[in-house]
């Protein structure tokens, strides 16, 4: 054990309770998630940094960025906005897991899909060009149809769920199809080429859509840690395709925070998850979906 590694995390964590302290005093709580996690997991943290905001009546401000970012890297900003914010703070209190701030409960268990929309609706507002790219993808592919959106997370989330293979995804998409026979098409969000291809060549019964994304990978590489440098354009793809897919009629997904986060922005999509991330893997809004099925998944 490295004592020198052990006495740095110690301060660490002691100066960010320092700043946290001082925070709750000025009513301003400046976060930087700074980490190789991904989109999902860093807006988790943020909503459980709301919670804890929306208790003690604190302004939350959040930038996101990685390790290795540059210092004027932010990947929060990029996207969002926080409502009724002025001006930037002095500091940001950087952390690299949630664990770090010491909230003083564990606010992943405080939430549920009410508290979430709230939250969102209360301090989040997502950018205009972002709003208008989600618009003009659902007007000119979406118009007067029945959608149901599939999301397949197809890399390194196999480290925190079953593999859930293409022929059930199919198996229950048909089944879907069964129920809903007014389904028009099918909108499919993934980092999985393979799963793409598939798809289009499966004879569902319906048209397949999807986004163009910058990258999606082949060989079952994480996109958020790849040798892809622009975290920008993977990022944005994450977030308009999350926001498509809250605009569909129902999902169809595998374990995922970020297209459990579609929920979150509307709380009346009916959801069908495939697979249930392993229990010490199990973080909302995993949670509460699991628990919600439309329909009991087809093995």
């Amino acid at each position: 054990m490295n004592p020198f590694g052990s006495i740095k995390s110690r301060i660490k964590l002691f100066l960010i309770a320092l700043v946290v302290r001082h925070s709750s005093r000025n009513g301003v709580f400046p976060i930087e998630i700074k980490s190789t996690v991904g989109l999902g997991a860093k807006l988790e943290w943020c909503l459980e940094i709301l919670a804890y905001c929306n208790e003690n009546g604190l302004i939350p401000q959040f930038k996101f960025s990685y390790p290795y970012s540059d210092k004027s890297e932010d990947y929060f900003s990029t996207f969002f906005s926080i409502k009724h914010v002025e001006g930037r703070p002095l500091r940001f209190i950087k952390i690299s897991s949630i664990i770090e701030l010491n909230l003083g409960k564990d606010y992943d268990n405080v939430l549920d899909i009410r508290l979430a929309n709230y939250l969102i609706n209360k301090y989040l507002v997502v950018k205009e060009d972002i709003v208008r790219e989600v618009e003009s993808f659902c007007c000119q592919n979406f118009a007067n149809r029945r959608v149901l959106g599939v999301h397949y997370r197809g890399t390194d989330k196999v480290l925190e769920s079953p593999v859930v293979p293409y022929d059930r995804v199919k198996r229950n998409i048909e089944h879907y199809l069964r129920i809903y026979p007014e389904t028009d098409c099918i909108f499919i969000a993934t980092d999985d080429i393979n799963f793409i291809e598939n798809m289009g060549n499966a004879s569902i019964g319906r048209p397949v859509l999807f986004r163009n994304d910058s990258f999606r990978s082949r060989d079952g590489d994480s996109i958020h840690e790849s040798a892809y440098t622009n975290k920008y354009e993977i990022n944005r793809d994450a977030i308009v395709n999350c926001l498509i897919l809250s605009r569909c009629n129902a999902l169809l997904k595998t374990a995922s925070i970020l297209s459990g986060w579609s929920k979150l922005f509307n709380p009346q999509l009916p959801v069908v998850m495939l697979s249930a991330p392993y229990n010490e893997h199990l973080w909302f809004p995993e949670r509460d979906l699991v628990k919600n099925n439309l329909f009991e998944p087809i093995k």
